[in-house]
């Protein structure tokens, strides 16, 4: 088999999210070539790693430049196209063979109040009528999209990459009485995030032994840093990006991971990241995190109360094995299977 993927960012670039993704679903089978197409300063091909990279240049003429390339790769191959850009398989003179589905275009931007919302109101059932496959990462995700009662999908979640890195360790909570107790945010810093509530939060506990870490960027970064300061607040720090390892250490050092969201969150990958270091995670009762999270105890309302008892709750309360959740639900083993059926399906 062949394939090309269709995403956004280049993988010269830090690899989150949906890099990561691609970068683990290439994984799943003996590919002979694989490609990956997305966005550039210009348009060009190169290595890196185990991909081809064909950057196509972000302008107002990009999807001709998209298809010219297509073009010359079809005519000489036959290749899955498996993507996670709707936008490029929209304007592909091409079908695509599979279409991975983190958050439908119409509810992101309607969620985002953007007056654009009708525009995909109309592209997104227009993007499902040219793919064989939909995935869906969530049962979330299929229901707000605008897919209809189509029958051709799956449902498979995400896993995470940190797996191969890692080695689970216990929960270190129920601390001495005097010992700080630390609360890891692995976010974009953007309004659906709700840092206004996180920073409440932080207030409120300033005089308690609760310490809380950020990690992420964002558009709204440098705001909370000054607001931060602004309020002198010695209980938050927000870190700005950092890298893999770095995650991998403040994932492994923490004792809580929180994770507060109002929409577009498709799936909740720090829930099960946290769960892969058998850290207890508590989230907001919004989005697909319900489907995700191990147990409804685990959920907070969107507002500064709910927050906190929630974290005296973990605190307090003997703790599950939320290694084993993440191995019997969403580990790389179980995920892998899935997917490669997915693709054996295409190919045949």
């Amino acid at each position: 088999m062949k394939i090309a993927y269709f995403g956004y960012n280049s993988f010269l670039q830090h690899k989150r999210g949906i890099e990561n993704v691609i970068d683990f679903q290439s994984k799943t089978c003996v590919f002979e070539k694989i490609y990956y197409f997305h966005w550039g300063l210009i348009t060009t091909a190169y290595k890196n790693d185990r991909f081809t990279c064909l950057s196509i240049k972000h302008c107002w003429y990009w999807p001709i430049l998209l298809n010219i390339v297509l073009f010359r790769l079809k005519r000489k191959n036959k290749i899955i196209i498996h993507s996670h850009n709707p936008l490029f398989s929209f304007c592909s003179i091409f079908k695509t063979d599979i279409l991975t589905v983190h958050d439908g275009l119409y509810y992101l931007y309607k969620s985002y109040k953007s007056k654009f919302a009708f525009i995909f109101r109309i592209i997104e059932p227009l993007v499902y009528n040219k793919c064989t496959i939909i995935h869906f990462i969530s049962n979330y995700t299929k229901e707000q999209s605008l897919f209809g009662k189509k029958k051709n999908f799956v449902i498979i979640p995400n896993t995470s990459h940190f797996e191969t890195y890692v080695e689970t360790k216990n929960t270190k909570i129920n601390k001495n009485k005097n010992e700080k107790i630390t609360i890891l945010i692995v976010r974009s810093i953007e309004v659906r995030a709700r840092f206004d509530l996180l920073l409440q939060v932080a207030e409120q506990l300033c005089d308690q032994n609760y310490e809380f870490i950020v990690a992420g960027k964002g558009p709204l970064l440098q705001y909370y840093q000054n607001k931060i300061v602004k309020i002198k607040l010695k209980n938050i720090v927000m870190l700005g990006y950092v890298d893999d390892i770095e995650l991998l250490n403040l994932y492994s050092e923490c004792d809580i991971v929180l994770m507060i969201a109002e929409y577009g969150e498709g799936f909740g990958l720090p829930i099960i990241e946290g769960y892969l270091f058998n850290k207890p995670v508590i989230a907001s009762n919004r989005c697909a995190i319900p489907e995700v999270i191990i147990s409804k105890e685990y959920l907070f309302e969107n507002d500064v109360e709910s927050i906190i008892k929630s974290i005296k709750y973990v605190s307090n309360t003997k703790k599950e094995n939320f290694s084993d959740y993440y191995e019997s639900h969403f580990s790389n083993f179980i995920v892998l299977s899935k997917l490669r059926n997915m693709y054996l399906k295409i190919h045949s």
